[in-house]
């Protein structure tokens, strides 16, 4: 049964709980899928089998992880998506102030306010609709691989990356002193966001957190 204990833990893992109370779910769960397991083995599957028919039956483990955290926290997904876009607009404003720096030191170089503002509108609007397409992306899909925003949205904003600097190679001239980094604004905004992203799964509320006596990862 250690496949079906992984397949728990990987359910309970780093849900906004306390130890105990994630230790009682994790005994439920493993309670409901042992009995689902015996009922098919009385059936005539063999264990093995079994066991990945109750999984099968159960749901993806990240989906249900998911729909537990949605549930303990609900405002979870709403939180992360503002964290995200406050993140991408400074982090934004921080690079444009640095490359004026750079390239013209003896000038004042500050970003005004209005300029944040109507920043962090366009990214809420842009991330909001890249969101939702993403939501719709796993409910037709419910594999891993669509489950990690990296895959998903990394490599189309290195092939706009790749085209950029094409148009780079092809006329120079036009992108002087900072300008060049125009065209790159959208796969640096989407490495901002992916990392903002990162940074509040990791930060808030996961913690890293140990079952039986073992770290999980």
């Amino acid at each position: 049964m250690k496949k079906l204990e992984q397949y728990v833990e990987r359910i309970v893992l780093d849900l906004p709980m306390t130890d105990e109370e994630r230790k009682d779910l994790q005994e439920e769960l493993s309670v409901h899928l042992k009995e689902h397991v015996k009922e098919l083995m009385i059936k005539g599957l063999p264990e093995e089998e079994a066991i990945g028919e109750a999984m099968k039956a159960f749901g993806h483990e990240d989906q249900i992880n998911w729909e537990l955290r949605k549930a303990i926290f609900p405002f979870y997904k709403l939180v992360r998506f503002l964290w995200n876009v406050v993140f991408v607009t400074f982090g934004l404003s921080a690079i444009s102030y640095s490359v004026s720096e750079y390239y013209h030191p003896e000038f004042e170089n500050t970003v005004p306010l209005y300029s944040i503002i109507m920043g962090f509108l366009i990214i809420f609007v842009i991330a909001a609709a890249i969101e939702a397409i993403y939501e719709g992306v796993l409910d037709l899909f419910k594999g891993r691989w669509f489950a990690n925003p990296w895959l998903v949205f990394l490599p189309p904003a290195l092939v706009i990356a790749g085209i950029q600097t094409l148009t780079l190679i092809e006329n120079p001239d036009q992108y002087q002193d900072g300008f060049w980094l125009d065209l790159y604004a959208i796969p640096i905004s989407t490495v901002l966001y992916l990392f903002a992203r990162q940074l509040f799964n990791m930060a808030f509320p996961r913690k890293n957190q140990s079952f039986n006596g073992k770290k999980a990862v």
